[in-house]
């Protein structure tokens, strides 16, 4: 099967570009969705409180890393890429949201950074967006070898 609508979920990490590369490689003439999602939910344990200085300081941070992602994605040469910033849970977003609006056929997503502890407290965006898609999702290995 050939995808032809890829979402690449992203979170401004060094890794980033990595996702849109290996992406591009395997799929030089798809359409890439580069997704970013301004967790609003309060963090791991909803401890932050969520001000408007607060969430329009993480839109702004959001802009830049997904403006920096589009441009690396036309670096390599892959044009057909468009470009989102969503609020809200990020696992929410990734698994159902984004791709029932957009179509996607494909959910590209990198392996978690999360420390062990967190990943047993909070679950990790991989593994709930693998359980909770009704659309293919890769779980690409991003460390260096």
């Amino acid at each position: 099967m050939a995808y032809k609508n890829i979402l690449v979920a992203i979170d401004g990490s060094d890794v980033s570009n990595v996702l849109i590369k290996k992406v591009h490689e395997f799929a030089p003439d798809a359409h890439i969705d580069i997704l970013n999602v301004v967790d609003t939910s309060g963090g791991y344990f909803g401890t932050i409180v969520m001000n408007g200085d607060i969430i329009y300081q993480m839109e702004q941070d959001a802009e830049v890393v997904i403006n920096k992602s589009y441009e690396y994605a036309h670096q390599i040469g892959h044009n057909d890429v468009d470009v989102h910033v969503r609020f809200g849970t990020p696992k929410q977003v990734i698994a159902r949201d984004f791709p029932k609006d957009h179509k996607s056929d494909l959910i590209v997503v990198g392996e978690t950074g999360l420390s062990p502890l967190q990943r047993v407290m909070a679950g990790t965006v991989p593994s709930f967006v693998t359980q909770a898609s009704r659309t293919d999702v890769l779980v690409m290995r991003v460390s260096e070898s």
